[in-house]
């Protein structure tokens, strides 16, 4: 027995012994593609996913497996490395980053997918590339960078709005703006997420992937993706730059003598001896003209905008994590000082984003915002009196108060203060905004995958924003120059709230049958709603030499004149969506959408709108008589076709509503000071429509995608054809009715053109590499239809009165596009060769070609419609006869001569980039450009003019309107030369002095007509940005513990290359109805940029 039981423990010590020498010990350490340990990695025995561990804080792991087995190594946002399992020596891992890299992934409605099974058209901008180009916002960022989306800045204002254009989107509401998303949220605008921030930017383009949004995808999806919290070692980066900014572009006006003279004209042709006494007293003696030749020119650009203002931005990222919690917070604050004095935005962002895995299959997100944002300054269009315009028509001088003292016994003591304080430096006051705003988003989301292919998500975002406003007039301003504030100085508190809530939850389902077969399955429904409130109270007549600043702070040193409150009706919204796809061998692609929405902004029978889509995609490289080819990588064909919608009206435009009047009423009770309050109707003079309808667009894509020579050459050309119906338009109706406007669905419209984007690896190589994008894009709008049997209707809204003083410049005609400018053709300037000469020193409106004496008659006459023409005024062509069938309409120049004189919509939008890198430096030039459209420069035109000239209030105008080129009533020694009857012999005076005169004189301009003369050629090139930069080598920065460690250096607006005359030809390009006008903007600066990107 004992025999037996030694066999036995020596059998079983001998097989332990075997099947430990089966067994090893791996010892490793996992790092990534820079080098850095990566933390949390889970390294297992492949095929016992039982037998694992996690790396530690160094990357280190040990594992005991069998001998002879592969270890795999995972990480999320790499790709799984296997690895043979070795005893006696470490291993090193190396996790490289998943191939399908973060701007191949395109995120769409409720989902994202592989770039490579689009059917539909998007255009994408990865955050590597953002991160590369330090810009002030996202959506700046864009510019130029994807074929189809036409992105302008309204001006060139710290933190000024970006408008997005995809393809040509316009209604009749005079809206474009796109859908923005912002990580699956709805956002206002992109305007203050900080480029810093994003991982990705995708624009959807055609209907087919924005369908899935319903209403609010009519004019395209803007998806801005920021960037995600990433498990590993805790890592910090830090940007920091610094910019200064000047004026890149400078009008030329008129220097103290041509100033002075040019009023001296003005004084004399008006025949009044008041305006002539003025002058002298203001000017001194007509024959001293020439002492202003050596006197000082005051250049009030450079006073108000001549400065080098400083702006600065920093930005702090960490990031960090296990697999099971991970997070990523990102604080940015940026400064933006204006060139104009007083004007500029601070912006602080707070962006943190927490994933937690509850479960294997439960993932928790959540992720707050948070955003403070102060302007200052009322802008270019409120700057001092009247704006930037005032600033360039501001005297050059103070005339004879330049000389020295002024006895206030021969002068009003008023006036002279007026004189001694009154500039646009010190207007800066007069003129006061500081606005405050403050934006909390709360949003979660949920995500459950029950079983393999199956993902529940429930997501919902909470949006509380809260404003203050401050404002003050000066007296002054225009605002104060009436009969409510009688040129007294008055100010208002606004403060304001709004809250927004969005609520979505969908069930995605993906599975492959017979392994060729792949079909993806999305169904949802999603709750929207918002409302806001708002008080304001208004103080007015303070003390005329108030500050800003002491009247807000002190409000009662006003008189206490209105309190108002008001509470906008809640906007809700109710909405049912699915999406199938489906693909064969990645091969043949069909996808299709639907989406049920319901608005509050309609009536009961009305609420619904439903838009579905279709798409599919043949990848013929898939094919086998070209899946081998060596020069064709990619060969893919898409088609689609969908709806969209659009509610983007006023709510309550339906039903009627009622508010207090809160400026007050008829005195009903015989006691009030300011009048009884009454109810009105809260739609002012808008009636009310039951019978408003879902405005519809139906879209229409056609692309090829191209990729050739191991994808370093991608082409994509793509073609549409949008038709939108139905268009919600606020049209006039007869008065009679009580009411002036209502909100009606009529016409259509129709937007057809192309995209081309070419992107081209120049040079691909281990320490040099270059390439080259390039994005072109055509939109060609047509009104198919109007109201009934209306054929044209007068658009109006933006600056369109200084274009026109009536209103008429813009014009929406069947057969044309949106955005034509019409007017009168300029035909130089009356002489005396076209008019009859009846006296020594007058002439006559009449036609010296005309023998019958027809009387000629010019809309710039001394009548409200028409007047007489005078040598020296400009002329128009006379283009129709009998205008209106009125019979005495013959030589005459009046609203029926309009013809169209301008088109506003560029013929091709676009820009194009280049990269480059050689060992550690890197380059980027990034140009944008626009060409064949024109702007009309109402800047020019007033500046042209004598538009509210009058004496005591001389204004100025363009350089070249000097007395060598206009005409001119005065000589050289300051006499007048026209109706002085002293010298009543024109032939020695009057036309030897105009004979070689090219421009008209600006004083017979008094009021807005639409001229030819203005509309300018707005094409341009301009070379947005340049940056060069330069990475330290890694083994000088990690001996003091930087991992990375980039400077740069960044030139914007450096080069323009345009004819046009203005500051800039980039002023609310195809923006509303009545787009392309340049008046009152603020001007572009031209910015000089050093920066640092640290990592740790």
């Amino acid at each position: 027995m004992k025999h037996r039981l030694l066999l036995f423990v020596l059998l079983l010590w001998g097989a332990m012994g075997i099947a430990n020498a089966q067994n090893i010990v791996v010892k490793g350490t996992v790092k990534d593609s820079a080098g850095e340990p990566v933390i949390g990695a889970t390294v297992i025995e492949k095929g016992n996913s039982a037998n694992g561990v996690s790396t530690g804080i160094d990357g280190n792991f040990t594992l005991t497996v069998p001998k002879g087995k592969t270890l795999q190594v995972s990480f999320i946002g790499f790709t799984t490395q296997e690895v043979a399992a070795v005893a006696g020596q470490p291993i090193e891992v190396v996790l490289m980053e998943d191939a399908v890299a973060a701007d191949e992934v395109v995120v769409i409605g409720y989902t994202s997918v592989v770039r490579k099974d689009l059917t539909g058209s998007v255009g994408s901008v990865a955050g590597e590339k953002l991160a590369m180009v330090p810009v002030a916002s996202a959506a700046e960022a864009l510019q130029g960078k994807i074929a189809g989306v036409q992105v302008t800045t309204v001006d060139g204002a710290p933190g000024a709005d970006v408008d997005i254009r995809v393809r040509g989107a316009m209604d009749l509401t005079g809206t474009s703006q796109p859908l923005f998303i912002v990580d699956g949220f709805p956002a206002d605008n992109i305007n203050d997420i900080p480029p810093t921030d994003i991982q990705s930017i995708d624009v959807l383009k055609d209907a087919s992937l924005t369908a899935i949004y319903g209403a609010r995808g009519a004019h395209g999806v803007v998806m801005v993706t920021t960037k995600s919290a990433k498990a590993g070692r805790m890592k910090v980066d830090f940007n920091f730059s610094a910019r200064f900014n000047k004026l890149a572009n400078k009008l030329k006006m008129m220097n103290t003598y041509e100033f002075a003279r040019y009023q001296l004209d003005n004084a004399m042709i008006k025949g009044g001896s008041s305006d002539r006494y003025q002058w002298r007293q203001d000017f001194g003696n007509p024959w001293d003209l020439d002492l202003y030749q050596n006197m000082e020119t005051y250049d009030w650009q450079d006073e108000v905008m001549g400065g080098t203002p400083v702006s600065y931005n920093y930005n702090v990222t960490i990031n960090g994590g296990s697999e099971k919690l991970r997070f990523n917070a990102s604080l940015t604050h940026s400064d933006e000082e204006g060139i104009l004095l007083g004007s500029g935005v601070e912006r602080t962002n707070f962006n943190m984003k927490v994933n937690a895995q509850l479960a294997n299959n439960l993932m928790l997100l959540v992720n707050p915002r948070f955003t403070i944002r102060k302007d200052e300054g009322a802008g270019a269009n409120a700057f001092g009196r009247r704006g930037i315009i005032d600033v360039l028509r501001y005297r050059p001088t103070n005339g004879m108060r330049e000389f020295g003292y002024v006895d206030p016994d021969y002068a009003d003591p008023l006036e002279e203060a007026q004189w001694a304080i009154s500039n646009p430096v010190n207007d800066v006051d007069q003129n006061y905004l500081e606005k405050m705003s403050y934006q909390f988003v709360n949003q979660a989301s949920l995500e459950w995958k029950p079983v393999e292919g199956l993902r529940l998500r429930t997501e919902f975002s909470h949006t509380f924003g809260f404003g203050e406003e401050n404002r003050f007039f000066g007296y002054l301003t225009d605002a104060v120059n009436n009969s409510t504030y009688l040129n007294q100085p008055y100010a208002y508190i606004k403060d304001s709230r709004s809250t927004r809530y969005t609520w979505t939850t969908t069930a995605a389902y993906n599975f492959t049958a017979k392994e060729d077969h792949n079909f993806s399955f999305l169904a949802g429904f999603e709750l929207q709603g918002q409302d806001s409130r708002s008080n304001q109270s208004t103080a007015r007549f303070f003390p005329q030499l108030i500050s800003p600043e002491q009247a807000l702070a002190n409000m009662g040193l006003g008189s206490a004149y209105q309190t108002a409150s008001s509470e906008s009706v809640p906007n809700r919204m109710a909405s049912y969506f699915a999406q199938a796809n489906y693909n064969y061998k990645h091969k043949y692609y069909l996808s299709a959408t639907f989406r049920a929405d319901g608005s509050s902004k309609f009536a009961e029978g009305k609420q619904w709108g439903y838009f579905p889509s279709i798409s599919g995609a043949w990848a013929i490289n898939e094919e086998n008589f070209l899946k081998d080819s060596d020069v064709i990588n990619q060969l893919k064909l898409r088609l689609a076709f969908g709806m969209v919608g659009n509610n983007a009206i006023n709510s309550d435009q339906w039903r009627y509503l009622y508010s207090i009047n809160s400026n007050g009423g008829p005195d009903f009770s015989g006691t009030s000071e300011y009048g009884d309050q009454y109810y009105v109707s809260a739609n002012g003079t808008t009636f009310v429509n039951r019978d408003i309808k879902w405005e519809t667009t139906i879209t229409r894509n056609a692309a090829i995608d191209l990729g050739m020579f191991d994808n370093r050459l991608v082409v994509t050309p793509e073609i549409y054809w949008n038709t939108t119906r139905d268009m919600l338009y606020t049209t006039q109706i007869p008065i009679t009715t009580g009411y002036r406007n209502q909100v009606q669905n009529i016409g259509q419209v129709t937007n057809k053109g192309f995209d081309l984007t070419i992107q081209g690896q120049i040079i691909r190589k281990k320490d040099f590499d270059l390439s080259l994008t390039l994005t072109l894009g055509h939109n060609k709008s047509n009104v198919d239809k109007l109201n009934g049997d209306v054929n044209e209707l007068w658009a109006s809204g933006g600056n369109a009165s200084k274009v026109s003083a009536d209103g008429e410049a813009f014009k929406l005609m069947v057969g044309q596009p949106i955005g034509i400018l019409y007017g009168y053709v300029y035909d130089g300037v009356y002489g005396f060769d076209d008019l009859y000469r009846t006296q020594s020193d007058s002439w006559s409106a009449y036609d010296p070609e005309d023998d019958s004496g027809t009387t000629v008659k010019t809309v710039l006459g001394s009548g409200d419609t028409y007047g007489d023409p005078k040598p020296g005024m400009p002329k128009f062509k006379n283009m129709v006869d009998h205008g209106g069938g009125r019979e005495d309409d013959v030589n005459v120049v009046d609203k029926y001569d309009k013809v169209k004189i301008g088109d506003m919509n560029p013929a091709l939008t676009g820009g194009f980039s280049i990269n480059g890198r050689w060992k550690n430096f890197d380059f980027t030039a990034n140009f944008t450009y626009m060409l064949d459209f024109d702007v009309y420069n109402a800047m020019a035109y007033t500046l042209s003019s004598a538009i509210d000239n009058k004496a005591g209030n001389y204004v100025n105008v363009l350089d070249k309107f000097n007395h060598l080129n206009r005409w001119n009533f005065t000589n050289d020694s300051g006499e007048r030369i026209y109706g002085n009857a002293q010298t009543s012999n024109m032939d020695n005076y009057f036309i030897p002095q105009n004979e070689t005169a090219t421009l008209w004189a600006p004083q017979y301009v008094q009021k807005y007509i639409a001229s030819s003369y203005f509309v300018e050629d707005g094409s341009f090139l301009r070379l947005s940005d340049i940056t060069l930069g330069y990475t330290l080598p890694a083994r000088l920065t990690k001996k003091v513990g930087i991992q990375r460690l980039r400077v740069y250096f960044t030139g914007s607006n450096l080069w323009l290359l345009t004819g046009y005359s203005g500051y800039d030809p980039e002023v609310d390009v195809q923006k509303g109805l009545t787009p392309g006008v340049d008046y009152n903007k603020y001007p572009r600066s031209r910015g000089y940029m050093f920066g640092v990107n640290l990592s740790f």
